[in-house]
């Protein structure tokens, strides 16, 4: 995202619709949003109900209109290619 754009990110975030289509994927149990205002990351962390959930996440037509949605956003930085990190959420920990 454009770094100088936190404040319409954060708004985009809370009334673009984005957060039903995510959490409305089976196996979904948890969204949250972070953003980095000296980077412009914005990092969805998702927790799944089990690693099948996980594997089909990106196959869902709420991932999919989640993600066109994002890259349709005025703030958008398409010069940077998004990251992707898998791991395990360590509730124990």
């Amino acid at each position: 995202m454009d770094k100088t754009k936190m404040e319409e990110v954060h708004a985009w975030t809370k009334e673009s619709g984005t957060n039903d289509l995510l959490r409305g994927v089976s196996g979904v149990r948890n969204v949250e949003y972070s953003f980095c205002p000296g980077e412009g990351w914005l990092a969805a962390r998702y927790i799944f109900n089990d690693l099948d959930d996980m594997i089909a996440f990106p196959d869902s037509d709420g991932y999919k209109q989640a993600r066109d949605a994002v890259l349709a956003l005025p703030a958008y930085d398409s010069s940077r290619a998004p990251h992707e990190f898998k791991g395990f959420f360590l509730e124990d920990a």
